[in-house]
């Protein structure tokens, strides 16, 4: 379930922000894990190596959304949505 949520938080990230948006998440949600995997006892290598696969589909996520957002500003335009300035 988890790499699901990642993957599609990766997809929301690709969609609306540039670059600068996905490392900081990245680094904050890891560092956020490992510290409260640390502080419950568990090994400093065991809790980076289960934060790699949330890391790796958030990533694959976002290049999904880099590489469909064409196709989505498309969609919207023929739909008459507003488009956000955000991007």
């Amino acid at each position: 379930m988890l790499p699901i949520l990642a993957c599609g938080a990766g997809i929301y990230v690709g969609l609306h922000f540039n670059i600068l948006a996905l490392l900081p998440l990245s680094l904050l949600g890891a560092g956020a894990y490992i510290v409260s995997a640390w502080a419950g006892g568990q090994g400093l290598l065991d809790s980076i190596a289960v934060v790699l696969l949330p890391v790796i589909t958030v990533q694959v996520g976002y290049f999904l959304g880099l590489t469909t957002r064409p196709a989505y500003l498309h969609l919207r335009s023929r739909l008459n949505i507003r488009h956000s300035e955000r991007v």
